[in-house]
């Protein structure tokens, strides 16, 4: 057949080298690959893509003519003469390159640009791209096709740029003809003879845009899927586009039944199938298993309990009730670091499938940055064979390239799977302006979302996470949030936000409200419940005051002496190195029975460290291994650890860090001989938080924290907040747990007690750079209602700035390595997997720009080859030797200790 067409003259993907077939594949048959995968979701109601087509009126078969219709305009910008020239076959009949053409932009905004371009023609009459419209007719459905064509075009994870004149310079009118010719067959080839009356409404058209977000996923995904040569092999003879069309619907069915439908949910019957382990219910988890969650719509729970209650079982418990009721289809846990994430993974790792029928064979993922590092992991995930498509500038992403990267990446492959864990940071993400946040937000629909310790986040992060919670109920799905302590204005921040997404009434919580406490938001309102809290996890600590380290010190030594083990949690590496050192130097404990767990070391030798430290203080660990051993230890050990310490001393901390320090002193119940009880009462002495803590100070200025304590004060820039713990804990003299937790929290969060003057500047500071952290993270918030568009970011989508999940100080991969006989470099840690990953240590900026002038670091033409070969732009190496130590790096010590 000729090429009588003109739009069969361009081609849609290409590759340099060919094997068997065609080299090229004509674009109008991509776009057509592309459409099929869409109708095909549609059809199937993949990923619920039909329901919400449904809430949109277009409900059968002959409605999905409009997904095939602009799914196949998603490449308009192919049709550029300046995107063809990026791969030129003279032996075809293709387009040739011509003079004084540009290639301003991406094909995605070029392709919106001509959109633009013919419909502005089309208004003023000079072209007819649905002919069978009466041109009367076209002004009133302008805005309802433009922003179809926002979604079709964006499908590289970002909306189209504006239209820019500049684009015209990337066109021939040939090809502008060609496109038009296109539209023109298209609208045949789908019976596009008028549009829906709806179109022309606003109440419409403000529900498109909600739902575009949905649909600019479910497009991404439709040009992955038709982006597949493994399925779509390239065609580049002509032929009628009505053929190529069944050619293309019977390839998306073959591509669409490669991928794992959704599992059934299982029926709730009883908390026995996901936890066997359970014969009694704890207070927490009878109320999960009872809650009326019959409301339709999208609720939120809020569980406020003590450690040790239960509350990851009474989560999956309402999450199993939920998914069985069919008001979810699956669900994501976001946790605040990858070391929570990787101790969920393996909680879930073995109850999760209970949520689903026996035939089911459901996806559980680990999504964080490391999450290649994990085995387990890494055998449960399957990944594309690369592509050879080439021929696209720089910036001009290819589809199967994208496609390959996010399906063996489960930062975003996570949140399609029924079940993901990981990271809050990865679901942040999906409410901000990263290139496929819609495929997160795609991957969350119709997800139950569990947010676990909520308590651990900045004001900067809160924002974001009442973003969050707006968007996902906006989109109908329910939350379940897990806090052990929980200051009231924030308890109030996440059910508003909530309440306001899904179009529910103002939430008012009580401000009354007791502990343990659960908060019930749905459409027929807030429910509140008190809690009861069982004996076992009930406590109540003493609280000791310290004013020098020597103190601490001599009570270390009597601990060691009495045969029991000891914890020190120190505020900074720094403080925590310095006590350390000062034991090994006493010489009074052996070596052997001293232990330093900080954030300064290498990958490999902090696993070492960890896995030491729960042999030693963890819930199994005998009483010849706790025997005398004592450890020095950072934040590193507040959270995911399940340490178990006879005693402990801690410095001055905000009241909350020093509940979740308190919670790892005699955990478990134990015998004077320190062997694990299964009940009460603990044979040991009463447990006592020593807090190393200036003298106290009723008119505390600037600097009362002493040089002792000169490092916390860096840490927690709040010091109103340390001083108002110090005053609690002074008056009450401990630490009771359940009765104290809203005394002491809200005591010193919601500002009852009046700062001293002296501090009032500084606490000033700090609020105003709270309201500072929540201004720049509501900029950084898309905004749903403005629908996939440029204009729901603040910064337009800006791909020059960088956004962020967390405030903080930037931090520096450091990456310690060895040079060999041929100076070439090493890495530190010399067997097994990720040799290079497992040779990293993390540590702020100032950090290193403070000692990286006293430490021994390779030529620069040596660090330029390493950061290219490794892919690290920004990487720093640390030269040691080939046994991993250095004056300023030791196993035993980390980094720093000289």
């Amino acid at each position: 057949m000729t090429f009588d067409a003109s739009y069969l003259r361009y081609w849609g993907k290409s590759r340099k080298t060919i094997t068997t077939g065609d080299n090229y594949h004509l674009l109008v048959y991509h776009c057509l690959d592309v459409a099929a995968c869409g109708y095909v979701m549609a059809i199937e109601n993949r990923f619920g893509m039909g329901a919400v087509l449904a809430e949109l009126g277009l409900s059968s078969s002959e409605d999905y003519r409009w997904i095939n219709f602009f799914f196949a305009c998603h490449d308009l910008g192919k049709f550029a003469n300046g995107f063809q020239r990026l791969a030129v076959h003279p032996q075809s009949p293709l387009v040739k390159p011509a003079a004084g053409i540009n290639t301003p932009a991406r094909h995605d905004t070029l392709g919106f640009w001509l959109w633009d371009k013919l419909e502005i023609d089309w208004l003023e009459g000079q072209r007819d791209i649905f002919p069978a419209v009466p041109p009367d007719q076209s002004d009133d459905f302008v805005y309802a096709l433009d922003i179809w064509m926002a979604i079709s075009t964006g499908h590289h994870g970002i909306p189209p740029d504006k239209p820019d004149d500049r684009c015209a310079t990337a066109f021939t009118k040939q090809d502008i003809h060609a496109a038009n010719e296109y539209f023109t067959v298209l609208c045949d080839l789908f019976t596009i003879n008028n549009f829906p009356d709806e179109w022309k409404t606003k109440a419409w058209r403000k529900k498109l845009k909600q739902h575009s977000w949905f649909l600019a996923g479910i497009m991404t995904l439709a040009d992955w899927l038709g982006s597949d040569e493994n399925n779509f092999s390239f065609n580049s003879q002509p032929m009628p586009l009505a053929e190529y069309w069944h050619i293309a619907c019977e390839k998306a069915n073959k591509a669409l039944s490669t991928l794992p439908h959704a599992s059934i949910t299982s029926r709730y019957d009883g908390h026995q199938a996901l936890f066997p382990f359970i014969d009694s219910l704890t207070p927490l988890q009878q109320r999960a298993a009872n809650l009326d969650i019959s409301p339709t719509g999208p609720q939120l729970i809020v569980l406020e309990d003590v450690t040790g209650a239960g509350k990851t079982e009474a989560a999956m418990i309402l999450v199993h009730r939920l998914m069985s009721a069919g008001k979810g289809r699956g669900l994501y846990v976001g946790l605040p670091t990858m070391a929570t994430s990787n101790a969920m993974y393996q909680r879930l790792g073995k109850a999760y499938r209970k949520l689903f029928s026996d035939a089911a064979r459901p996806s559980l993922v680990l999504a964080h940055g490391a999450r290649h590092m994990s085995t387990a992991f890494r055998q449960s995930v399957w990944q594309t064979d690369e592509s050879q498509d080439a021929y696209y500038a720089q910036n001009d992403a290819s589809a199967v390239a994208e496609c390959n990267t996010w399906f063996a990446d489960s930062r975003k492959k996570a949140l399609l799977a029924e079940v993901g864990v990981g990271t809050l940071d990865q679901v942040l993400m999906a409410v901000m302006p990263f290139r496929h946040q819609s495929l997160r937000l795609l991957g969350l629909h119709d997800k139950v979302l569990i947010l676990d310790e909520v308590h651990a986040y900045d004001g900067y992060m809160v924002k974001l996470l009442e973003g969050l919670l707006w968007f996902h109920a906006a989109q109908g799905g329910s939350a379940i949030v897990l806090t052990a302590t929980l200051p009231a204005t924030l308890r109030e921040k996440l059910l508003s936000a909530f309440a306001e997404g899904a179009g529910f009434a103002a939430a008012n919580p009580s401000v009354d409200a007791g502990y343990p406490w659960l908060s019930h938001l749905s459409s027929t309102g807030l429910q509140e419940y008190p809690l009861q809290t069982r004996q076992e996890v009930k406590r109540c600590v003493a609280v000791n005051w310290l004013s020098d380290v020597e103190h601490a010190l001599e009570i270390i030594y009597r601990v060691v002496e009495a045969g029991q083990c000891i914890c020190w949690v120190r505020n900074t590496v720094d403080d925590a190195l310095m006590v350390f050192l000062r034991l090994l130097n006493d010489g009074k404990i052996a070596q052997q029975d001293l232990l330093l767990f900080h954030s300064r070391f290498a990958y490999a030798d902090r696993m070492a460290i960890e896995e030491n430290t729960l042999a030693w203080f963890g819930k199994d660990a005998l009483p010849e291994q706790r025997r005398g051993k004592v450890l020095i230890a950072t934040q590193v050990v507040e959270q995911s650890l399940d340490l178990d310490f006879d005693w402990m001393i801690s410095d001055l901390a905000p009241v909350d860090l020093l509940i979740q320090r308190a919670g790892r002193l005699q955990r478990h119940i134990r015998d004077t001989q320190g062997v694990c009880k299964s009940s009460l009462p603990d044979e040991r002495h009463s447990p006592v938080l020593h807090i190393l803590a200036p003298e106290w100070q009723e008119e505390a200025q600037d600097g009362w924290l002493g040089e002792t304590l000169r490092g916390t004060g860096y840490v927690y820039t709040d010091h109103a907040c340390l001083w108002r713990t110090q005053k609690l804990l002074r008056q009450y003299g401990e630490i009771k747990m359940p009765e104290m937790a809203r005394t002491l929290i809200d005591g010193v969060y919601e500002a009852k007690i009046p700062a001293p003057p002296g501090l009032q500047r500084i606490e000033d500071n700090v609020l105003g750079a709270l309201l500072s952290q929540r201004a720049a993270a509501k900029q950084n918030l898309l905004q749903r209602d403005k629908g996939y568009h440029r204009d729901a970011s603040d910064f337009l989508w800006d791909e020059g700035r960088e956004f962020s999940t967390r405030l903080g100080e930037a931090s520096v991969d450091v990456y310690l390595a060895w040079l060999d006989s041929d100076r070439q470099l090493q890495p530190a840690v010399n067997e097994g997997e990720f040799r290079w990953e497992m040779s990293r240590v993390q540590v702020r900026a100032s950090w290193w720009k403070q000692n990286m002038s006293r430490l021994s670091l390779p030529d620069d033409d040596l660090l330029e080859a390493f950061r290219k070969r490794q892919h690290r732009p920004a990487a720093q190496v640390l030269l040691v030797s080939e046994q991993r130590e250095a004056a300023y790096y030791s196993k035993r010590f980390g980094l720093g200790a000289c």
